[in-house]
């Protein structure tokens, strides 16, 4: 477990944008994003990993399967939980290209600035729209 998260980037954390996603639930996937609770707060990524190491008293998500989970759904359709980096400056930019982020108006670019230091948002974001919030309540 230690060498698993000493490979995990310092300076990863992943954002919750606050919107509902397509998962299978009971899903490792569903279960890893479950564990970020608070939206527009990042949470560092090797912190998500130690908490999915402790889920169900030992039955807890493997380091590799939870850093899967999240790069996994940067690429799904409906991605609610952004993969970004912590510069020095203090801001969050996307790691990889979000091609459909529910929240956002559109497609979100590897090194995009997701959050300032200050947390204001810097992707323009939108409510979701009747039929995607129908669809995703069917997910």
């Amino acid at each position: 477990m230690t060498e698993a998260i000493a490979r995990i980037p310092f300076d990863h954390f992943v954002i919750w944008d606050g919107s509902r996603c397509a998962a299978q639930a009971g899903s490792l996937r569903s279960r890893a994003l479950g564990l970020v609770e608070e939206p527009w707060t990042p949470i560092q990524l090797r912190t998500l990993v130690q908490r999915a190491a402790r889920l169900c008293e030992g039955a807890g998500l493997d380091p590799d399967t939870v850093r899967e989970a999240v790069r996994m759904h940067q690429s799904a359709r409906a991605a609610a939980y952004y993969l970004v980096r912590k510069t020095l400056a203090g801001e969050y930019l996307a790691v990889t290209d979000i091609p459909w982020p529910v929240g956002a108006r559109g497609p979100i670019r590897a090194g995009s600035a997701i959050m300032d230091r200050q947390g204001r948002i810097m992707v323009e974001t939108r409510p979701a729209t009747h039929l995607e919030a129908r669809s995703l309540a069917r997910a």
